[in-house]
């Protein structure tokens, strides 16, 4: 005997050989489990980066997570039973199929390259109905990060003895990280909270436009004029009914930047506040209207 201690046996890591072999129920049972683990830590993250882009209203950061989870719970079987037949299993099957074809085994980046394609597909949708090319970036990016993501995490799970430990461990594990990195980055200031800019009464007056014709001018008297603006929330967005007239306008001041406001009273154009956005050097003015639960906005600029 040499003395030397036997190293424990490498963990052998089973691949997957047939495209075939996917479609089956634990294979997916699998994918769905991955899919709703997966779904709090994408809802944190989108609510972080939420947090730092401009919006007319404040985000609610990840703490939606908790909002919906229940709601997760309960109907989110449906959903992820449609992401993994439509989505997951095919990634995985194709890129199984092209590694066995291009080289000669399976290589996990194909599982990337699928769903980077499958995702620039899918997003040609929103920007065909008017998303444009800035819609079809952002969907594709956020698409092949969610498919890739959900693919490689039911593969390394089928290669393992117990599969639904695995993603159910990686998903809370993930959700924790990502409430952990987003918290740091906001909290040592490496990332800041978007909030609406502090100005002053006499930073509104002068001439808003909504980019379609219609102006609202605000002078240092207190005094508003407004030329083919959209009327009330129920007709904005209509060609056929504009506002026009003239009345007052004052601005609320708040030491809360979200609660600043502009009362603009002219006729029945606009009951309620506008509510400020934009930034110090480009201001903006933002008029909701529509479901209260998800409202539109009626913005005017500078």
């Amino acid at each position: 005997m040499n003395g030397r201690k036997k190293r424990p046996p490498r963990l052998q890591v089973k691949e997957l050989k047939s495209p075939h072999g996917l479609w089956e129920p634990r294979s997916i049972t699998v994918s769905m489990v991955s899919v709703l683990m997966m779904a709090p830590t994408a809802l944190e993250i989108v609510g972080f980066v939420e947090m730092a882009g401009e919006s007319p209203m404040r985000s609610e950061g990840p703490g939606i997570t908790l909002l919906v989870f229940p709601f997760l719970l309960c109907f989110g079987l449906p959903a992820s039973l449609v992401g993994t037949m439509f989505g997951v299993l095919p990634t995985l099957s194709a890129a199984v199929w092209a590694g066995r074809r291009c080289a000669g085994r399976y290589v996990k980046w194909w599982i990337l390259i699928v769903a980077s394609c499958w995702a620039a597909a899918v997003a040609l949708w929103p920007a065909a109905t008017g998303g444009g090319p800035g819609a079809w970036l952002r969907m594709w990016l956020s698409g092949t990060a969610a498919l890739s993501t959900a693919a490689l995490l039911t593969r390394w799970a089928l290669t393992r003895g117990r599969p639904y430990r695995t993603v159910i461990g990686s998903g809370l594990l993930s959700a924790v990280t990502v409430v952990a990195v987003g918290s740091l980055a906001y909290g040592t200031g490496l990332v800041e909270e978007y909030s609406p800019p502090r100005v002053h009464a006499s930073d509104l007056a002068g001439m808003w436009n909504d980019g379609h014709g219609g102006t609202l001018r605000l002078d240092t008297e207190g005094r508003a004029v407004a030329t083919s603006t959209w009327g009330d929330g129920s007709e904005v967005g209509s060609s056929d009914e504009r506002c026009e007239g003239s009345g007052t306008w004052r601005f609320e001041s708040d030491d809360n930047p979200w609660l600043r406001s502009v009362n603009v009273d002219v006729g029945d154009c606009w009951p309620g506040q506008w509510t400020l956005g934009g930034s110090a050097g480009h201001l903006k003015l933002n008029y909701e209207y529509g479901d209260p639960d998800s409202p539109d906005w009626y913005v005017l600029t500078r």
